[in-house]
């Protein structure tokens, strides 16, 4: 369909809207039942959601989906902001306040990006699986090949920065943004970042204030920084913290692919089955990853077959990785290694990426 969907059963909000959808030089197909929008929440370019019905859309089941924005003339409360995050909104526009933000977001209605990188979320099964070491070597084999960037998903992870030993390198960190609301210029983000070689990273630092409190508010933050990372890379590598909330899920609802690092040990295995079920579908189908596979303890076959996955790759844990670490040094120095063959072979299975233009 051309243009946008709007669905509301508000008399006024819908005027309201196909008045800025005029003026966006676009239309607004209106659905006033949340019941029935099935067919047109799939071919939308873009699907406008009234804080009317927001709750009682999410309520639908309906699958998740690019490009959906609430539009609401008070701000949302608690339960309104969980049903946006339900349905993987990526914005909330307040009216009259944002009229310009939601006439830019029309004006791309009918202009499918087709150049978005693809987003791989990096999350481990249990505490201490080492997804901060392996998000950070991925994506700095994967920037061998195509422009990528390293985002740091956990507030209280320490900072990526200073595992791979730049925290005194100039660049913006989250705290430069968390206040974002509305669109980066994806141009000028990226060109912003801290570099390590060439994989640009964002990262929490360690002076960063509030780091501990980000909330449901600080989505469009995220929804931001990943817009603008998408259309600036070809591969967006998200290192996923180890506690779940709404930072986390935002991230993980995100992800393209997802790699999952499980230690093969009875304990960790058995966590990762709790959090596999938990996360239900949207951790997708991850690629899994095993460490210390025959270690005296779990074979790669007893840990794929227990988790119901396959197997892409097995990693040993390398005292030379931990040595890099604690000197502030890449994970990863060329194709050699039990680190570099498993991104490798991660890589492999995930396909060339598209080049981001």
């Amino acid at each position: 369909m051309a243009g946008a969907l709007l669905v509301t059963a508000r008399d006024g909000l819908a005027v309201h809207v196909g008045r800025l959808a005029a003026l966006a030089g676009t239309r607004c197909e209106l659905e006033r039942d949340s019941s029935s929008v099935r067919a047109a929440w799939r071919q939308a370019p873009v699907v406008l959601v009234g804080s009317d019905v927001v709750t009682a859309l999410a309520a639908t089941g309906l699958p998740r989906r690019g490009r959906v924005v609430v539009v609401a003339d008070a701000p949302l409360g608690e339960a309104a902001w969980q049903a946006a995050l339900l349905l993987g909104a990526h914005r909330v526009v307040l009216l009259p306040d944002q009229e310009s933000d939601l006439v830019e977001e029309l004006r791309g209605a009918d202009r499918p990006r087709s150049n978005d990188g693809r987003v791989i979320g990096v999350f481990g099964g249990c505490g201490g699986a080492g997804v901060s070491t392996f998000s950070a070597a991925l994506a700095i084999a994967a920037s061998v090949a195509a422009p990528t960037v390293l985002i740091d998903g956990d507030p209280l992870g320490g900072g990526l920065d200073v595992l791979l030993g730049v925290e005194a390198t100039a660049g913006l960190r989250w705290a430069d943004l968390i206040e974002t609301r509305g669109r980066l210029d994806a141009d000028s983000f990226a060109g912003a970042l801290c570099k390590v070689g060439t994989t640009a990273v964002l990262a929490w630092g360690r002076g960063d204030q509030g780091r501990g409190a980000v909330s449901v508010g600080d989505v469009s933050a995220i929804d931001a920084v990943l817009d603008a990372a998408k259309q600036s890379f070809a591969t967006v590598v998200l290192d996923l913290p180890r506690s779940w909330g709404v930072v986390a899920d935002r991230l993980l609802d995100a992800a393209d692919e997802t790699v999952l690092i499980v230690p093969a040990e009875v304990r960790p295995v058995a966590a990762t089955a709790s959090l596999l079920e938990a996360l239900g579908t949207r951790a997708l189908t991850p690629h899994l990853v095993i460490r210390d596979a025959g270690g005296g303890s779990l074979s790669a076959r007893d840990v794929g077959a227990s988790l119901g996955l396959q197997i892409v790759a097995t990693l040993r844990s390398d005292p030379a990785v931990r040595v890099a670490a604690r000197r502030g040094e890449s994970p990863v120095r060329g194709s050699r290694g039990s680190l570099a063959h498993a991104c490798a072979a991660v890589i492999s299975a995930l396909g060339s990426p598209a080049i981001a233009a």
